[in-house]
């Protein structure tokens, strides 16, 4: 999902959480709301649910109930009886079921006037509180339909608030490594930037081949940062330092480098680990056999070589553009004066 998106997801979800608990909006238009958080998160099973929340169920001229219905009425807690193993359910729409409030309200008001008085005052009163205990459990009931629906979107709204705040933060997180990466791999391997936001679209294809593709960018990648920093040689202690060698060659540049031998180790390992991967789906491409890389494979493997190249290039060197010019002048005063030219 588009960062844009997904941060105007996360706004209305939290809103709409703001909206029910503080009862800002009216029940139908609190639907509404949710229906477009569904829309704006693609999620088609809540799209179908809502729907019958803002436009209403089956007419109960129909008979019987749609499966799609049913499922969105249980979802909505909207059972109202339950006899004989016949569960029934309200169809009525959340406009429908305010109305239907509004109105109950309105004769408990009419019938809580002046008291009757006369010969028939007493049956009266009576008549008048059996109504208006019949209205009030009406009322009640009522009541109860929407706080399940209502309840139902509640759940539905936090549940997505949480997923969209931890991706977010995830996201974030995720972008403050990028920021550094991305500068570190411009400035070794000029044009791998592009390569690399392609690999990353292919990750979110429906494609299995653009997903084998993400994987060959990142062995492509590797190679490529193996060839400047430690080009193809003669072997050394055994180990090929050919050009397909790649992973043997970025092992020995490590072990020339300046680290402590826990961060050497575990550099060592990630890349031996994620080598053997990649050099595995190479290998049954080459044989025209089928690489098998899932969606997930083809995001861990991208996710994972970009971090990993991350620990890596924090020790590599400075590109010239960074390097102070006239560093190798050393600190000779006499050296900066020839620079000058002669004092006048």
């Amino acid at each position: 999902m588009p960062s844009s998106r997904r941060s105007e997801a996360l706004t209305l979800a939290e809103e709409l959480l703001g909206d029910i608990e503080y009862s800002r909006l009216p029940p139908s238009d609190i639907a509404k709301k949710a229906s477009r958080l569904a829309r704006l998160l693609d999620d088609e099973e809540a799209m179908a649910w809502l729907r019958y929340e803002v436009a209403g169920y089956t007419p109960t001229t129909q008979g019987f109930m749609t499966d799609s219905e049913l499922v969105a009425a249980q979802r909505s807690r909207r059972l109202s009886s339950a006899k004989d193993a016949d569960p029934r359910y309200d169809i009525q729409s959340l406009g429908q079921l305010e109305t239907s409030v509004e109105a109950a309200k309105a004769s408990l008001a009419a019938l809580t006037g002046s008291p009757a008085s006369g010969e028939m005052a007493l049956r009266v009163e009576d008549s008048r509180r059996d109504q208006r205990y019949a209205i009030w459990t009406r009322l009640v009931e009522l009541r109860r339909r929407i706080d399940g629906v209502l309840g139902a979107i509640h759940e539905y709204a936090a549940a997505r608030y949480q997923e969209l705040r931890f991706g977010d933060t995830v996201e974030s997180a995720f972008d403050r490594i990028r920021a550094r990466v991305d500068a570190d791999i411009a400035a070794l391997v000029p044009g791998a930037l592009p390569r690399l936001s392609a690999a990353f679209e292919n990750t979110s294809s429906t494609s299995p081949e653009h997903w084998a593709n993400a994987a060959s960018t990142c062995r492509r990648l590797l190679k490529e940062v193996a060839d400047v920093l430690r080009p193809a040689g003669p072997d050394v202690d055994g180990r090929k330092m050919g050009d397909e060698n790649y992973i043997n060659r970025l092992i020995d540049w490590l072990v020339s480098q300046s680290m402590s031998d826990t961060t050497r180790d575990t550099l060592t390992s990630e890349l031996q680990y994620l080598g053997h991967r990649l050099d595995a789906i190479a290998d049954a491409g080459h044989k025209g056999a089928h690489a098998d890389v899932s969606q997930l494979d083809a995001s861990r493997f991208l996710v994972g070589t970009y971090i990993l190249l991350g620990d890596i290039l924090r020790f590599a060197p400075a590109p010239p553009s960074e390097q102070q010019v006239g560093h190798g002048l050393g600190s000779d005063p006499g050296a900066l004066e020839l620079d000058n030219g002669p004092p006048t």
